[in-house]
């Protein structure tokens, strides 16, 4: 693999035939070349083209619980429409499963509880200590309601609020409901519905709540910016009783998959169409809503990116990860400029989905083909002499634990079965946590304990000390699995 400075930047993906009016000299229309197939599909070339918009041909999917809302359609059984096109499936042959069966949200701790969001879209907690007791008397919404659609996104807890968004789709017909609900009682406080779909998790700045979206199927569109775009970045004020109003949203030229990040002001994301974005939100960074500059990568950007020390890492689907200088970008302007000085990016020969880490000043991050590299956030080089590899896609985010007798250590999702485990210092393989299936979902270590949510919804603790298991729940009822 090879970190690609300044001096050197690979060729340009293939332009393909032109797709829903992008003309080929449009920045956004490139096709991008999958990973190496291996032996099952060896000498076939494949291709992702991002800008498209596909239907999924999952044939089964998770059901929403039933008791359905007053007024509404009996939905179908779930089928995720847009959150991989036609091609990402293409892309299952060549490294494994990523079937979207949901189970992608991550556990987060707040206070005296660790919050899940189970796949049909239920928010559920336990106790953090060392019993882990399942909360039968809180939920959202409570036990025997109907849930709002299948949560993909991590919920984010702020206070005393907890916020998630779901979407669910009837054919070609979605839905997407972002809402708040207390902490303290588990009732909504609010919700907000869009013709669309919501794929991440939403951001919160105080009263501010960001996400984004597919296209906005509606005729009657009246939110404010540019109606018709692929793609939004939406920003809703919560802070009455009443439903939340639009305060601005972004147009972007391909539908926004990803989980905004807020750092000093700013809300950075990215594309389909391989657009990463930095956007204000208000004060001494121009208007709320205004683009301060953009970066345009080799392809599709779906990870949440990191910010640390003064630079934003993320990966995109063209088999590169970046590392772009926030204060460099900022004095450039508007606009998208090439790599600078103190910035690079490492290509890969795999798709990066997966959010990163940095520990002890070395950066950590996952392919979609199941590997794990250590690179140095200064210069982008590996750190490991091979990188870890897991048996499956690296979707979530890994953890930092610390091995008995020997220092700290990564523990890698896999998103086909058991997490990987490898020392920090070399990436010398360790013995796994034996989960029995796939998880998609960030890891998290709290204490003594690891905490992974499966894509069956099972939640389960395991000791850190010996890798056992302490305990499985499933996320929604908490029954033992």
């Amino acid at each position: 693999m090879k970190v690609v400075t300044t001096q050197s930047r690979r060729l340009a993906p293939s332009i393909p035939t032109p797709v829903q009016g992008i003309t080929p000299e449009s920045p956004a229309n490139h096709d991008i070349p999958l990973p190496d197939p291996g032996p099952k599909t060896a000498g076939r070339r494949e291709y992702f083209d991002p800008t498209r918009r596909h239907t999924s041909p999952l044939t089964t999917y998770p059901e929403r619980t039933l008791g359905h809302r007053k007024g509404q359609r009996r939905t179908r059984p779930f089928f995720l429409a847009l959150l991989f096109s036609l091609s990402v499936f293409i892309l299952t042959a060549c490294v494994g499963d990523l079937d979207p069966d949901g189970g992608w949200a991550a556990p987060v701790v707040d206070g005296d509880h660790v919050y899940i969001g189970a796949k049909d879209g239920r928010i559920t907690r336990l106790a953090l200590n060392e019993d882990g007791r399942f909360d039968n008397a809180w939920g959202f919404p409570a036990a025997g309601a109907d849930t709002l659609g299948p949560l993909y996104g991590t919920p984010r807890v702020d206070g005393d609020r907890v916020f998630g968004a779901t979407y669910d789709c009837d054919n070609l017909d979605c839905e997407a409901i972002v809402f708040g609900a207390s902490v303290g009682t588990g009732q909504e406080l609010w919700r907000f519905e869009r013709q669309t779909q919501v794929v991440g998790a939403v951001a919160v700045a105080g009263d501010t709540v960001l996400f984004g979206t597919a296209q906005i199927d509606d005729e009657f569109d009246n939110d404010p910016g540019i109606a018709g775009a692929a793609g939004y970045l939406y920003a809703i004020d919560t802070s009455t009783a009443l439903a939340p109003t639009v305060l601005w949203r972004v147009a972007t030229a391909d539908a926004v998959w990803g989980t905004p990040v807020i750092f000093d002001d700013v809300a950075y994301f990215g594309d389909l169409g391989g657009v990463f974005h930095a956007v204000s939100l208000g004060g001494s960074n121009g208007d709320a809503g205004s683009e301060i500059w953009t970066f345009k990568a080799g392809g599709a950007i779906v990870a949440e990116p990191l910010i640390a020390d003064g630079k934003v890492y993320f990966g995109d689907f063209s088999d590169n990860f970046y590392a772009l200088d926030i204060a460099a970008r900022e004095a450039a302007g508007p606009g998208s400029h090439p790599l600078s000085a103190g910035e690079w990016s490492f290509d890969s020969d795999g798709w990066f989905w997966a959010t990163p880490l940095i520990h002890d000043n070395v950066l950590y991050v996952g392919t979609l083909n199941g590997k794990f590299y250590a690179l140095d956030p200064v210069t982008g080089s590996q750190l490991w002499e091979e990188p870890g590899e897991v048996d499956g896609q690296i979707v979530g985010r890994a953890a930092v634990f610390e091995e008995t007798g020997k220092g700290p250590a990564l523990a890698v999702p896999s998103g086909s079965d058991n997490i990987g485990a490898f020392m920090a210092s070399n990436g010398s393989e360790l013995n796994g946590f034996i989960t029995d299936g796939g998880v998609k979902a960030d890891l998290l270590v709290e204490g003594a304990v690891l905490y992974a949510h499966t894509t069956g919804d099972d939640l389960i603790r395991f000791k850190i000390s010996d890798h056992g298991r302490i305990s499985c729940v499933d996320a929604e009822t908490g029954a033992a699995c």
